[in-house]
This record gives C-alpha cells, structure tokens and sequence, in this order.
C-alpha cells in the first residue's frame, strides 16, 4: 500500500525548479514512517525525454529520477514508475489515439520505453513499471494490441522485471477480463483504477463533465438521490448511462465489494491485481470522503489487492492539500489514519 506522487513530475509545471523543491528525500522518509511500502510515480514524457517527449531521454533529468529512485530504495519503499502522459497518449485527452492507429506512433513508444528500460536495467532499488496511465480506448482490443506489443519489447530488454498494465477505459474493473485474456506471461501485475460510483468520488469535480448535468450533492453510504426524477428528462448520453448504472442501487461497503468481482475473479485465477488509483475529490462532503475511503480500503484488504492512493499532495486528492496558490496545508491526519489502517 501507497501513494501517488502525482503533481511533482507529471501533471505540473515540469520545471527542474518544481521538481527539486515539491518533493523531497524527507518526503520517502515520511511515507515510510507512516508504514507504508510503495509509491507510484507517474512521470510525463514532456519531462523525462527531448523534445516534449517525442526524442530521446534527458539526461540530466534522467539522472534526478534515478536519485529519486535511490531515496525511494533507501526508506524501503517500492516505486511503480507510471508514463502518465506521452506526446501519444493522455488520459485527458480520449481524442488522441495514436497508439492504436498510428504504427509509426506505437513503434516510437514502444522505442522510448526500451531505451527507458535500458537505462533503469541497474537500478538496484525496488521498481515496477507501469506502462501507461489509463489508457482511453474504448474497444479493449485497441489497447490490448498495444500492451501485448509493449510486454513483448520490455520482456527482451528486461526480462525480470514486474510489468504493470493497466486496463482500458481508464483502467476500468469491467475491461481486466479482456486484458487479462490478451496479455499473459511472468512478472506480470494487471491494474485498474477505483472510483466507482463516480457520482461520489467525482462529484463537484469541474473537469469530470459527464456528471454536471446532474450536479447534486451525494452522500456516502446511500442512494444516489433523484435518479428518477433527472432520467425523466433529457440528458447527454453518457450521463444517462452512469445515472442507470450508479443509480441503481445503495451505495455501501457490500456494493464496492461486488463492484470489485471482476478483480476477486481474477485473483481467484491465480492472477496479481493492483490498484493503481483511488480516492475522492476534496470538495465532495467531508463524511463521504471518509466513509467511502475506509470502505474502499477495508474490501482492498479482503481481496489481498495493493493499492497507491491518490494523491500524497495536492492535486484536490492530497493528504497534504492544497492552501492558496502555492502553498500546502495542514496534514489530513484522519484520512492518513483511515489509510493507514482502513477503520
């Protein structure tokens, strides 16, 4: 169990003066203390590689994240390496869907990741890598051509290291099936991300816009309120269809439990599973981040599932949250004990 270091080397400003002073060995130490053993570290290509990810790799920031590396090997944590974004790919941006219809973009990829293997092949501290950050492809064969492609160039670079591959449509539970069934070998982690139902985790969120023509207050556990009233009327097509779903039933530890089957069947089959992402945007009401994180947290540990949650700090997930414009606030000690812990 563990976080994300989302905000530092991926999803900011990507500047050598951000990335020497957001984070600090101090911080490993910290999550360590607390007695966690991972980190995932999503890095975007635009900082890690030459022009804006599409050349090869920086070498003065190639070392940083070796640095890095080592503060994370020396407080005994793990580290899951995460391509978050690529000049190929992004999880905000569903549009770009190079990997999967450009041959000469899916070669480029792949060709970055070798020789982004290649230069990790002697890091002698605990690493993972996480292929990409929820991949957006809406037919799992898509995806699924492109990870199986991905697996093979990583397994002849670095034949033992434990490769983590993410489902499609955002690291969906419903598309582990098709992923597990098309990509198979050893060291093999498959992933997915949690925040189901999303009318809890994401509402208020201002870029999750599937859920603003709904727009009210959800608390957790329960219902999702006025569902039938709001399918009524008219609505965009895929906020119609989170309604039917989410609004179908009570929202409790039980449902998380059974919205997870497609995990416990998988771990059932002698399959890893990790969970690469949860939590729930700050401004959802104070109670339901609480009670839904400690659910989440509780069923993980009954399935035997690692998990990263999302985020150590800032990005309106933080443990360490966010304060004005660039400053942080007071540790989120409830939450960090609900992690800690998951009671």
């Amino acid at each position: 169990m563990g976080f994300n270091l989302g905000g530092w080397l991926s999803q900011s400003p990507l500047t050598d003066d951000h990335a020497k002073s957001f984070l600090t060995q101090k911080d490993f130490k910290a999550i360590a203390g607390w007695g966690f053993n991972s980190v995932r570290l999503p890095v975007d290509g635009a900082w890690l590689f030459e022009d804006e990810g599409r050349s090869h790799l920086n070498k003065k920031r190639l070392a940083f994240l070796k640095k890095v590396l080592g503060w994370a090997g020396d407080a005994g944590l793990l580290t899951i390496l995460d391509l978050h974004q690529t000049p190929w790919h992004s999880f905000g941006k569903p549009e770009l869907e190079n990997l999967w219809k450009s041959e000469e973009d899916l070669t480029s990829f792949c060709g970055a990741w070798a020789e982004l293997a290649h230069a990790l092949k002697r890091v002698k501290a605990p690493l993972w890598f996480d292929l990409l950050n929820e991949p957006t492809a809406r037919n799992p064969e898509d995806w699924n051509h492109v990870a199986s492609r991905l697996y093979r160039v990583l397994r002849m670079e670095d034949p033992k290291r434990v490769l983590v591959i993410e489902s499609t449509f955002w690291g969906s539970v419903f598309r582990l099936k098709d992923l597990a069934e098309a990509v198979q070998g050893p060291n093999l982690v498959y992933s997915f991300h949690y925040y189901q139902p999303m009318l809890v985790t994401h509402q208020k969120a201002p870029w999750w816009t599937d859920g603003h023509p709904y727009g009210q207050e959800v608390n957790y556990p329960g219902p999702i309120p006025g569902v039938r009233e709001y399918l009524a009327g008219e609505l965009p097509p895929n906020t119609r269809a989170i309604l039917e779903y989410e609004g179908s039933r009570v929202w409790n530890r039980e449902a998380l439990r059974e919205s997870l089957k497609p995990v416990s069947d998988l771990i059932r089959a002698g399959n890893r599973l990790y969970c690469g992402e949860f939590g729930v945007y700050e401004k959802a009401p104070r109670a339901t981040r609480l009670n839904w994180t400690r659910d989440a947290v509780a069923v993980f540990k009954e399935l035997g599932v690692g998990w990263s949650y999302w985020n150590y700090k800032w990005l309106d997930f933080g443990v360490w949250p966010k304060a004005g414009a660039n400053e942080t606030a007071p540790l989120d000690q409830e939450m960090l004990d609900i992690l800690k812990t998951g009671i």
